[in-house]
């Protein structure tokens, strides 16, 4: 090609058009911004002052404060008395028949499987909540001028105790008192009856009644525990209208009753009951004492008691173990 010779334009391009002048060359990078003084990252920012020549390091930081974890989630560590709490609380909430180790186990945050380790299952538990309960009975020594007031007081706080956890009175039936804190109870109890001059055989048939009236007051009383007040003023205010207003040609009996029957309160009704029972157990204690020992029927001992049908079948004579030694005819 020669070099003299002008250079003919590529075809499809104008003769005219002059030709791109050479890019320019591309910048310098631009040097990274001084940070902030605000600005300090990294270990070396409390004590030390970035882009600033000759500045002395700050002094160190005071030590930090530790912080406590929070307790929020965190899984309390299983005991007895941890899990009787729960249990209480589920009780609580759903009642007698409602009350097992699953929930128990979900209100703790726990598998069921983890509270065998302490508890053997559900009725060893309802034994537990029911002594846990009775243990805030507060007891106090047996005094002989004072124990008709004692009992009414030990029972009548044991009634407002049991009425207050729903259900807690049926935790109790059936049990004989065999845990540390129910035993102190029957104890304190037992003492107070002695005290006031009532046999012995008295006191142990009429601690079960004393019992029983407790239980079946609470239970009651527990029913309307979860009740609005005014609604619960308003139905007895009802049942009294109701009451009051039964012809009496067709219910003579309880007209003649309505004020006596619907009139007293709760309270006024449990210590009669107890007055009730209380004077029965000194009428017979003394009926017993001036009469001598009781003897018990013919064919009850020991063995029998609490082996249902045992001494009926004695009295006919039909004891297997008799009939096993009986002589053939």
């Amino acid at each position: 090609m020669d070099p003299s010779r002008p250079q003919e334009p590529p075809a499809g391009r104008s003769r005219n058009r002059q030709a791109a002048p050479p890019a320019a060359p591309p910048a310098p990078p631009a040097a990274p911004a001084a940070p902030a003084a605000s600005a300090r990252v990294g270990k070396h920012a409390l004590n030390s002052e970035p882009g600033r020549v000759g500045v002395p390091p700050l002094p160190a930081p005071p030590p930090r404060v530790a912080r406590r974890r929070s307790a929020v989630g965190r899984k309390p560590t299983l005991s007895v008395p941890v899990i009787v709490a729960a249990a209480i609380e589920v009780l609580d909430e759903a009642g007698f028949a409602g009350l097992s180790m699953r929930r128990v186990a979900d209100r703790l945050g726990t598998g069921a499987a983890s509270l065998y380790a302490h508890v053997s299952g559900r009725e060893e538990l309802l034994e537990l909540v029911f002594d846990a309960l009775v243990g805030q009975v507060k007891l106090e020594e047996p005094d002989p001028a004072r124990w008709r007031e004692q009992v009414h007081r030990l029972l009548r706080d044991l009634r407002d105790i049991l009425a207050s956890h729903t259900d807690a009175a049926l935790a109790g039936l059936g049990r004989v008192p065999t845990a540390p804190q129910t035993l102190a109870a029957a104890e304190c109890l037992v003492g107070v009856l002695l005290a006031g001059g009532l046999s012995k055989r008295v006191v142990a048939l009429g601690f079960d009644q004393l019992v029983l009236h407790v239980s079946a007051s609470s239970y009651e009383a527990g029913l309307y525990r979860k009740a609005d007040p005014a609604e619960l003023d308003r139905y007895f205010a009802g049942v009294h209208t109701f009451y009051a207003t039964l012809p009496a040609d067709r219910y003579p009996a309880l007209t003649a009753i309505a004020d006596d029957m619907t009139g007293p309160d709760s309270n006024e009704r449990f210590a009669f009951g107890l007055d009730l029972i209380l004077d029965g157990l000194e009428a017979t204690s003394a009926a017993e004492k001036a009469a001598g020992p009781v003897a018990y029927p013919d064919g009850i001992n020991r063995q029998d008691r609490g082996v249902p049908g045992r001494a009926a079948q004695r009295r006919r004579g039909r004891d297997p173990a008799r009939r096993a030694a009986a002589p053939e005819p």
